[in-house]
């Protein structure tokens, strides 16, 4: 799915990755590129929510804050002897903050805080693949579809939230595919495995580049939205698959 939004962004760059298989250069002289970056903001949270999954809670509340953040401390410092030396100081004030300001881990926490609801389960990295139906008005088409959702949440009234962090800013809703996609195979995946419907309730970007950090997909009606990345999919593949590079 990942391959299929660069499509939308460029096409000429899905064509030059997906179907030439060229590595894009290396931008010398950083530490640490940007993608690194982003793959450790990810094992971060992924290992918090694990964690905090295990020891039996769910929803973050303004009662249980402090001792959230007591729990990202110690996963972050434990991240930490992984990197370059000249990045750890200054990861550390990003993810955890300072007197100054809070970092990204507390933005996150007061995001869960601010959006209540009695969760079930977080599936962390919940695992995509498989074949499944997609539409578009009467054009309908079974596309099989591999990918990672960084986080799904169950909750209590049936509804489940699907959550894509990006380390920068939110892509365009018009070029966004992973969300819509995710949450339709979601909501299948999941009847499957648990004999109930599941409908998606919510589907947005958290964004720790963007000053709004939590960017829904839907501005308005979630139902068009998530229609409307249907119909975006089965354009994308009409074009890889016409060869329009």
């Amino acid at each position: 799915v990942r391959a299929l939004e660069r499509y939308l962004v460029c096409p000429f760059k899905y064509f030059a990755g997906a179907v030439l298989k060229l590595k894009e250069e290396d931008e010398g002289g950083q530490t640490w590129t940007p993608p690194e970056r982003g793959l450790f903001l990810h094992r971060v949270f992924e290992t918090f929510f694990k964690r905090w999954q295990s020891a039996g809670r769910k929803a973050i509340t303004l009662a249980t804050l402090e001792h959230a953040l007591d729990t990202v401390r110690d996963i972050v410092d434990e991240a930490l002897g992984e990197l370059p030396a000249a990045e750890r100081a200054v990861t550390r004030v990003w993810l955890l903050g300072s007197a100054a300001a809070p970092g990204l881990a507390e933005r996150l926490f007061l995001l869960e805080v601010d959006r209540p609801g009695d969760v079930l389960e977080r599936l962390i990295e919940f695992r995509i693949e498989g074949t499944f139906d997609f539409a578009d008005g009467d054009r309908r088409r079974k596309v099989a579809v591999r990918g990672v959702a960084d986080r799904v949440d169950l909750l209590s009234n049936g509804m489940l939230r699907v959550l894509d962090y990006k380390s920068n800013r939110a892509p365009n809703r018009d070029q966004a595919l992973q969300l819509p996609v995710y949450a339709r195979c979601a909501e299948h995946l999941l009847a499957e495995r648990d004999g109930r419907q599941w409908k998606v309730g919510a589907a947005a970007h958290v964004a720790f580049g963007d000053p709004r950090l939590y960017v829904p997909l839907a501005r308005r009606d979630l139902t068009v939205s998530l229609a409307r990345g249907e119909a975006r999919l089965l354009t994308v593949l009409d074009g890889v698959e016409a060869g329009a590079f």
